[in-house]
């Protein structure tokens, strides 16, 4: 009897639609803070195409982003998958509704044939971490 009203419970639901899964602040569970620095990119994949290594020292890619949350978002890092890439980015907080960027350099003197790498992005937004990916054919 006692299991039958535990799962009643947790199946159920009250008279204004919630699920009693769904705890606010109040019941002493936090909800996802509506404050928290959020990243949003323009894209998230970067085609380069063909790459003449012969007359390309090194090519790059700005990634941009906003930040839709309330506080300010902080880019901590961005690693690279290997050497051929390298990276910059706004090293100083972006307030809300403003604009940021990851600068991606590709050096094609250090690349064969197609090519799929990817950009880590550490940051104090809801992800913590995102992925970026370039592409290419070196020739």
């Amino acid at each position: 009897m006692i299991l039958f009203m535990v799962a009643f419970f947790v199946c159920c639901k009250d008279k204004t639609g919630l699920s009693f899964n769904n705890k606010s602040k109040e019941d002493g569970i936090e909800n996802i803070d509506q404050n928290q620095p959020r990243i949003v990119f323009s894209k998230l994949s970067h085609s380069f195409g063909k790459i003449d290594k012969t007359t390309s020292d090194s090519i790059l890619f700005d990634f941009t982003f906003t930040n839709i949350g309330l506080n300010p978002l902080i880019i901590k890092k961005v690693d690279v998958s290997c050497g051929c890439l390298s990276a910059s980015y706004s090293n100083y907080p972006i307030k809300k509704d403003s604009i940021g960027f990851i600068r991606v350099i590709v050096n094609p003197k250090l690349l064969n044939g197609s090519f799929n790498k990817r950009v880590f992005v550490t940051s104090n937004s809801e992800n913590e971490v995102d992925l970026l990916k370039i592409k290419g054919t070196v020739y």
